[in-house]
């Protein structure tokens, strides 16, 4: 037990807590080097989500064709008749169609007037066939019957399905491969093929419950009659692709034909180099704003004692001056934008010709702009992309032959584009912060859990254990004193009653 100042008439606690504050320094130190190690570690994890971010995300879609190797197909002529869509494969050029027959489906249905008549669909089919004498099948024991339809067997049950289900089951078999329509008041039922086309089939096989619905008028598909460029040609479907642009048959052209022409769609391609250029800047600004920030070094992470002696506007400055240049000047962010400078102002050598940027009209802008891209001559740029589309797609995108391992992922290998040099040098800082700081290589969120195989998190590991060490000393410390001051109360106590008895 803890005897606190009885005799004395001392606050025995307060000069405990007192005596203490002196001894707990070495922790107080331990915890703000542990606080500012965080504050330090979420500053790699913000920094670290923008880099995976724009790599991942951003630079991986400028890469794609459908951005930077943008391509519209424009019709002339008879403009109903057909439409059509590049793909990323589609060549430069026109095309004229002329389309004589769209491509039908094979088709079967009941002959007019020879269906099962008006039907409930909710019954069952064992409650339709005992109220439609039109209505014939074979069941199982287990009353089960099957339709077979371009060789795929559906099995339905006459206690539970109906009319609508069978023709829902129909709809959804994907190797039947054909669509089914019932009509309720004449009871007749039409099956067409899915894709359309003289080799298209519907075939029923015979002796089961279809019978029922006389389903003998036959429509043979047909393969659509076509000229391209005035060669006679067919296609069995109605969309089909050509010279990577997908055509759509829509109706015959009559008289008038449709012409397509492929033309580079520059205005798309200078957007996305545009909207690269804007999310490259952003980046640099947000990795070179780190590195520049003033480090306050006077100021560390405060204790909850010290917090109670300040406002929450003082905790709140003090703690952002802490906070400021934890990653000033680091190695890894400084590598990288030296890395991505350097891809961004070496030539890319695309069939034999250097390329540079400056010749597109972009420019690295002045010193003070750390190396952001600056578009000074939009016409210039322009005007490449309509004489060589291909020149310029490729300076950006071009995927490197080299097999040297150190030369492949450089950011001044000649043979690569300036896309996959970036992603390259990103890639490095990536997996270096994730060494150092435990942040993820693959995730953008800012909230992802650190890898605690890092050395930051091998650094927290540690200061924790002494921290933790610290605290038990000090336990056994503060024990020590409370035993010293008991000890001295009870012999005040002692004092006091011998005091009173020699005086009564």
């Amino acid at each position: 037990m803890r005897i606190s100042g009885f005799a004395s008439g001392l606050d025995i606690d307060e000069i405990v807590t007192n005596l203490m504050r002196a001894k707990r320094l070495p922790v107080d130190k331990l915890t703000k080097q542990k606080v500012s190690l965080e504050w330090q570690r979420e500053q790699y994890r913000e920094i670290n989500s923008k880099i995976v971010d724009f790599r991942n995300n951003k630079l991986f879609n400028y890469s794609l064709t459908s951005s930077i190797n943008a391509k519209q197909v424009n019709i002339s002529g008879n403009t109903t008749a057909v439409s059509a869509k590049t793909t990323p494969n589609a060549v430069a050029g026109s095309m004229t169609i002329e389309v004589a027959s769209l491509a039908t489906a094979t088709s079967v249905q009941s002959v007019a007037g020879q269906g099962i008549g008006t039907v409930d669909t909710s019954l069952t089919l064992s409650q339709l066939k005992a109220a439609n004498p039109n209505f014939t099948y074979t069941a199982d024991a287990q009353g089960k019957t099957t339709i077979t339809i371009n060789n795929t067997d559906i099995v339905l049950d006459e206690n539970k399905d109906t009319l609508r289900t069978m023709i829902t089951a129909i709809n959804n078999s994907t190797t039947a491969g054909v669509n089914a329509f019932l009509d309720s008041t004449t009871g007749e039922i039409s099956i067409s093929a899915k894709n359309p086309g003289a080799t298209s089939a519907a075939t029923i096989a015979p002796n089961g419950l279809l019978d029922s619905f006389n389903l003998d008028a036959v429509t043979a598909g047909t393969d659509a009659q076509i000229k391209i460029n005035g060669i006679s040609t067919t296609r069995s479907s109605n969309t089909f692709t050509e010279n990577g642009v997908e055509i759509t048959l829509n109706n015959p052209t009559g008289t008038t034909a449709a012409t397509l022409n492929v033309v580079t769609n520059t205005d798309k391609i200078v957007d996305t180099i545009k909207s690269f250029i804007t999310d490259y800047n952003n980046l640099l600004d947000s990795v070179n704003a780190k590195l520049g920030e003033e480090r306050f070094r006077t100021y560390q992470p405060l204790t909850s004692e010290e917090k109670k002696e300040l406002t929450e506007d003082e905790i709140k400055m003090w703690e952002s001056k802490a906070k400021s240049g934890l990653i000033r000047r680091d190695n890894v962010l400084s590598t990288m934008v030296n890395n991505m400078r350097l891809a961004s102002m070496t030539n890319v050598n695309v069939a034999g010709e250097d390329i540079h940027l400056a010749e597109m009209g972009i420019g690295t802008g002045k010193w003070q702009d750390r190396g952001k891209l600056v578009i000074e001559d939009e016409s210039k740029l322009r005007q490449m992309i309509e004489a060589d589309p291909n020149k310029v797609v490729s300076f950006f995108t071009q995927k490197t032959t080299v097999t040297d391992p150190t030369l492949k992922v450089s950011p001044t290998n000649p043979d690569s584009g300036l896309f996959n040099r970036l992603s390259n040098s990103l890639l490095s800082a990536v997996e270096q912060l994730a060494k150092k700081a435990g942040t993820s290589q693959y995730s953008s969120d800012v909230a992802a859990a650190f890898s605690s195989a890092s050395n930051m998190g091998e650094q927290l590991r540690s200061i924790d254990n002494r921290i933790g060490d610290w605290n038990k000393r000090l336990a056994i410390i503060e024990n020590r004193y409370y035993k010293q001051f008991t000890a001295m109360e009870t012999a005040m106590n002692r004092f006091s009653a011998q005091a009173s008895s020699l005086f009564s």
